[in-house]
């Protein structure tokens, strides 16, 4: 950019427009720590749907990350409209979960309808718009090299640093990507072994 205030207040909207989109994109493409949550959330029972207003917390249907029953390691499987009728489904265990249309409130679905108790959702929140003066939470290094990108790209002066950018903000990305993969994976979830066990008697 060229030096002067005039400048900088003039492409000071369209820098800011550049951060949101970065940060829109690169927010679907994780599940962010910063952004997500766990909740226990109570199924009305008869409407498949729990009975907290969620507007606040889950925006989309796409930022549920996993579903389980209360205490149970098995996830609550994402419905197939192809090869299961959820109307022909019964009993009080959530076994699927569905995208609840036109729902702000609630936005998805647990069948069949008459599952009770609680679940446990791991979601993710995404924030407004951002405005002046926010903060925004997230790695500023992706974010800064990921609008220089965008800026050098629209400018199409300099390729050659258009390239370096680019490179530095996949780089960058690609880093964040792998800091998440860090924490060791369970492949059994029973990793305590015995340490005694219990004789029945066979009874005639």
């Amino acid at each position: 950019m060229v030096a002067g205030t005039g400048v900088q207040i003039y492409a000071e909207d369209r820098i800011a427009e550049m951060i949101q989109h970065k940060f829109d994109v690169l927010f679907d493409e994780e599940f962010w720590p910063q952004f997500s949550s766990w909740q226990t959330l109570a199924l009305d029972g008869t409407t498949g749907v729990v009975t907290t207003d969620l507007t606040d917390i889950l925006k989309r249907f796409d930022d549920i990350q996993v579903i389980f029953p209360e205490n149970s390691h098995t996830p609550v499987a994402r419905l197939s409209g192809l090869t299961t009728n959820p109307f022909e489904l019964s009993g009080t265990e959530a076994l699927f979960y569905d995208a609840n249309p036109g729902s702000t409130q609630k936005p998805f679905l647990i069948w069949p309808k008459t599952a009770t108790g609680n679940i446990i959702v791991n979601l993710r929140t995404k924030p407004d718009s951002f405005v002046s003066g926010d903060t925004v939470d997230f790695d500023d290094q992706a974010l800064i090299l990921g609008a220089t990108y965008d800026y050098l790209e629209d400018d199409g002066t300099n390729p050659n640093a258009t390239q370096k950018f680019q490179q530095l903000f996949e780089q960058r990305v690609n880093q964040l990507k792998k800091n998440l993969s860090h924490a060791p994976v369970a492949l059994d979830r029973d990793e305590v072994f015995p340490t005694g066990f219990v004789f029945v008697p066979l009874t005639s």
